[in-house]
């Protein structure tokens, strides 16, 4: 199975890089991981009383560091989906 690497686009423009990666059988199933991780790190700050960094985005590359997805976490507050 591919892997992908789920790095974060900050609001302010720093990457935060994942370096571990996880395997996905299709790029919708990424799609649908970016959607609930977006979802509970969006709900953790919220439930830790800490800003809600909506601005900020995955970028999704695959093993060949190409980029297949960016997914802005604004996104996941908008839109219904899977619970984290």
């Amino acid at each position: 199975m591919p892997k992908f690497f789920f790095h974060i686009r900050t609001g302010g423009g720093q990457l935060l890089k994942d370096t571990e990666g996880q395997e996905f059988a299709s790029l919708q199933e990424v799609e649908n991981d970016a959607m609930a991780s977006a979802k509970e790190i969006l709900a953790e700050g919220l439930l830790a009383g800490k800003p809600v960094f909506t601005g900020d985005a995955f970028e999704i590359f695959d093993q060949s560091n190409v980029l297949v997805l960016e997914f802005p976490f604004s996104r996941a507050a908008e839109k219904p989906g899977a619970r984290p």
